[in-house]
């Protein structure tokens, strides 16, 4: 006899409803283990991005140290800015009141 045949319908009954238990504890298992996949692709991936952002911002900071065109430019922007905010700090009228007193 090759192949066992289960005759009580009782006894096939309570096999079937183990193969279906185990069927179904197997596909949660592959739906938990396929969710936990896509959870740490999410993870690399934002990891990713976050490393690249970090190597963004280093480049910016050492460029914004050692780029001699961009110290120049703040040095100018910040003697303008004091230029201006000169005739306040010295209480001197501006130039159109003088202009318009003389004539």
């Amino acid at each position: 006899m090759k192949f066992a045949r289960i005759t009580h319908p009782q006894a096939s009954a309570v096999l079937a409803e183990l193969g279906d238990d185990l069927v179904s504890a197997e596909r949660e298992e592959e739906l938990m283990a396929a969710e936990v996949a896509e959870i740490d692709r999410l993870i690399d991936e934002v990891d990713r991005e976050l490393a690249a952002q970090e190597r963004i911002e280093a480049v910016r900071v050492s460029r914004a140290f050692t780029d001699a065109r961009r110290q120049r430019r703040v040095r100018r922007r910040a003697d303008r800015e004091l230029l201006r905010a000169l005739p306040e700090r010295l209480d001197v009228p501006a130039a159109d009141a003088v202009g318009s007193e003389a004539a």
